[in-house]
């Protein structure tokens, strides 16, 4: 019997244009050399084994097996934003849950990213974790843009970056300067 699929996923059901090997498109969803992996299993499993290599190749690892892979954006997707203890916490497609940093990318595509993972990738905000945040967005007299949850501020900044590579932010805010040497 064939596995039911949820029909929305149709879009991406192959991608011919895919790099051969393991690749991870913009929406999230897995492919091998092409093909889209449905099996969840397989899907979290490659989720919560992506890491970047001491090179910097982005590889997903078990510890035991390591394979490179290829993305079209940031390799890890913030899933949602939920308060825990006065704090914005993100919770991760690699099932890791960690606090929302200072600083926030917005891209030329208007999708919000953050660094991750100590800095070593970028992770791309979801439609579920943007809308948490939205209604904590505040627009400054000089044009800068925060998000403020309770006492703290986290300045949300205009980056253009290739999402693939390592996080680096020095960015003149408004007055201030808001650095987050990764």
């Amino acid at each position: 019997m064939k596995a039911m699929r949820d029909p929305r996923d149709d879009s991406e059901e192959s991608r011919p244009d895919a790099p051969a090997g393991l690749f991870l498109s913009r929406r999230g969803n897995w492919f091998h050399d092409g093909d889209r992996i449905f099996h969840a299993g397989l899907s979290g499993l490659l989720d919560r084994s992506v890491a970047r290599a001491d090179d910097g190749e982005l590889i997903v690892t078990t510890g035991r097996d390591v394979m490179p892979f290829a993305c079209e954006d940031a390799p890890v997707m913030v899933r949602e934003v939920h308060h825990r203890d006065g704090e914005l916490v993100m919770h991760l497609s690699t099932g890791v849950d960690e606090p929302v940093p200072g600083t926030i990318a917005v891209g030329s595509d208007h999708r919000l990213r953050v660094p991750v993972m100590g800095g070593r990738l970028w992770a791309l905000l979801g439609r579920a974790a943007g809308q948490t945040l939205e209604p904590l967005l505040e627009a400054h007299d000089d044009g800068s843009l925060w998000i403020r949850q309770g006492g703290r501020c986290h300045a949300v900044i205009s980056v253009d970056a290739d999402w693939r590579q390592l996080p680096t932010l020095s960015v003149d805010v408004g007055a201030g300067v808001v650095t987050s040497a990764l």
